[in-house]
């Protein structure tokens, strides 16, 4: 991992978020940018504000360095968050933006908050969705991450698009993390198989079902101790939730968009699907 890019919500989330960053620093980072944005209409440009945020981006970059990152850059500027993000990602693309599911506003039964929402939208790098369970409406400081590590157990959904194929690098350093399980799913959607005969479907399983042992083959040497497959067929959002809710993994690795979806799409429906409705982190791969 040559970089990943952390905004943090410094008045919110961000402690919560702190264990999941060490996790994922200490599995081999060689550069990390801590961004801050603080809206000035909430500070009024108050000095004292400003120094205590410099204080606690000081105590990250330290935290950071203790994990094993090289190089760590830490940096408060004024704007719209997903704003900054979004131009930081153009213009020098990270390896990878690491995310909250919430920030300052934590209402439990928003899916995601808007900043995030608006970076998952349009970021042109992969964006990992850290998942915080609201513990009290309206305190950003009451939240708490869904899952005790991130790399236990792994969901890597495929439907063998290029998007798909961009996860395998993330996963294989995942490994260094010693995963305990990772399923590798693949579902047939019969919404888009209504016209294929029962003989085109046992083909195409057949087809699938070799694509997904050689992925099979080609995790088990890395070290992850159970490589499973899955092959499904129904809805692939039903399907997909419904192995979330039996494996529980603590992290999903998926495409921003499939073999099916438009041009235009800035995110399949799938993906939004699985971030908008499963408990685990989700790492969404462009």
């Amino acid at each position: 991992m040559e970089r990943m890019l952390v905004p943090l919500e410094i008045h919110g989330s961000a402690a919560a978020m702190k264990p999941a960053v060490e996790e994922i620093a200490r599995l081999g980072v060689g550069r990390a940018d801590l961004l801050y944005v603080v809206n000035i209409r909430d500070t009024a440009a108050d000095p004292g504000v400003r120094e205590h945020d410099r204080e606690v981006m000081a105590g990250w970059t330290e935290r950071l360095l203790a994990c094993g990152v090289p190089d760590v850059r830490a940096e408060v500027v004024d704007g719209i968050p997903w704003i900054e993000v979004l131009e930081r990602a153009e213009a020098d693309p990270p390896s990878l933006i690491v995310m909250g599911s919430h920030g300052r506003s934590l209402i439990p039964r928003m899916l995601l908050g808007s900043q995030t929402e608006n970076v998952l939208a349009h970021a042109p790098v992969p964006l990992l969705v850290l998942r915080l369970a609201v513990l009290k409406e309206g305190d950003p400081t009451a939240c708490t991450l869904t899952t005790d590590g991130i790399f236990r157990r792994i969901l890597y959904l495929t439907d063998f698009s290029e998007e798909a194929e961009r996860c395998i690098p993330f996963i294989e350093w995942m490994a260094g993390a010693r995963p305990e399980r990772l399923v590798i799913m693949h579902v047939q959607d019969t919404r888009r198989l209504w016209t294929a005969s029962q003989d085109e479907i046992a083909a195409f399983n057949r087809e699938d079902a070799m694509r997904l042992a050689g992925l099979k083959r080609h995790f088990e040497p890395p070290g992850i101790p159970q490589v499973v497959t899955d092959l499904a067929t129904g809805n692939a959002i039903d399907e997909i939730l419904g192995v979330e809710e039996t494996f529980a993994p603590t992290l999903i690795v998926m495409g921003a968009k499939g073999r099916h979806s438009a041009l235009r799409s800035l995110l399949g429906g799938v993906t939004a699907a699985v971030v908008h409705r499963a408990r685990a982190h989700v790492l969404v791969v462009r």
